[in-house]
């Protein structure tokens, strides 16, 4: 359910309350923004007739999800486009369709509602003595390198009354959560930059070979490029992550060999456990060797150009304050 649809928005108290709000949420939202509304003497009750007028493109359809007759949503609509000075309808017969100024007011109208929405659930959440709650969603590296769990032991110091949901989940599918606002923070490989999402970069670890400890390479401090074409190879799905893939074989091409691939798997930790059944070898990221599966060692193959950026992202509108206590531990495992 879309913010601009949560209950009835026609009442006075709710109109009293979104007034109340407006002033505290233009404060935190971004330049565009702030340009926008300033000198308007609208309030949150007519960008959320707005948005709902937006979504129906039709002003009796609207009036009914907000429990107002057709007249004063119209006179509000009529009233909004007046105080910003622009047409935000095309209006033909019984259909509205928004201009393309109104298409850009309807992604600023929306992010500031589900602002001015955190904001007031916030204030109830420490107004009842509610427990705050935080909601991850990390990739393995993440996990496996220590920093999530590092950070999670130093944040439970000082929050120890937080619920912390973790969700193991891959990049693409986070930054999507992220967006529909089930999940506080996200730690991926990949972070495109994005107007609505804030991206900390906390690291980039290199690749690493993962040889079975008996191997012969593995008496070895570091491999060379020589007789890596001649080992067979286990190498992660190509399905699962095409760059990836590609990435792989183009740097095993600039060392000079063409790995024997036997085995694909779809996750690192399927292709360390065959490693260490002695089936094969398999590159991995640096992350992993603070805790190395048994029966498996690391080792570096010099001239490798090959690693993994970890991100930290999280919503430019969040007003979680458990989230920024949490990310002044994360800036701290990472300096």
């Amino acid at each position: 359910m879309t913010s601009a649809s949560r209950g009835n928005c026609g009442g006075r108290d709710g109109a009293r309350a979104d007034c109340c709000c407006l002033g505290r949420v233009l404060t935190e939202f971004s330049p565009f923004q702030s340009q926008l509304f300033r000198g308007c003497a609208m309030d949150l009750q007519l960008l959320r007739a707005f948005v709902v007028t937006a979504e129906e493109e039709h002003v009796g359809r609207a009036a009914q999800r907000l429990h107002i007759s057709q007249s004063p949503l119209s006179r509000q609509i009529q009233r909004l486009e007046a105080e910003l000075g622009l047409p935000l309808f095309e209006r033909a017969k019984q259909r509205l369709r928004l201009t393309e100024e109104g298409r850009r007011f309807l992604a600023e109208a929306r992010g500031l509602l589900a602002h001015s929405d955190a904001v007031k659930e916030s204030a109830r959440r420490m107004a009842h003595g509610e427990e705050a709650t935080l909601t991850i969603g990390y990739v393995q590296a993440a996990l496996q390198g220590g920093l999530l769990v590092d950070a999670l032991r130093r944040f439970r110091r000082i929050a120890a009354s937080a619920a912390i949901r973790l969700y193991p989940m891959r990049s693409a599918a986070q930054l999507e959560a992220l967006r529909r606002g089930t999940l506080d923070i996200a730690f991926t490989h990949t972070a495109p930059a994005a107007d609505d999402l804030c991206i900390r970069l906390l690291g980039d670890d290199p690749f690493v070979v993962a040889l079975p400890q008996d191997h012969p390479l593995a008496v070895r401090p570091s491999l060379s490029s020589a007789g890596m074409g001649e080992v067979p190879w286990i190498a992660l799905d190509r399905n699962v992550n095409p760059d990836f893939r590609a990435r792989f074989l183009e740097s095993c091409a600039d060392l000079g060999f063409v790995p024997d691939i036997r085995y694909e798997t779809v996750d690192v930790f399927t292709a360390l456990a065959l490693v260490s059944a002695g089936l094969g070898v398999a590159l991995v990221h640096s992350g992993l060797l603070m805790r190395p599966p048994e029966g498996v060692v690391f080792r570096d193959l010099p001239g490798l150009r090959l690693s993994v950026p970890l991100h930290a992202v999280w919503r430019k509108a969040s007003q979680s304050l458990i989230l920024d206590r949490f990310l002044a531990h994360i800036a701290a495992d990472s300096d």
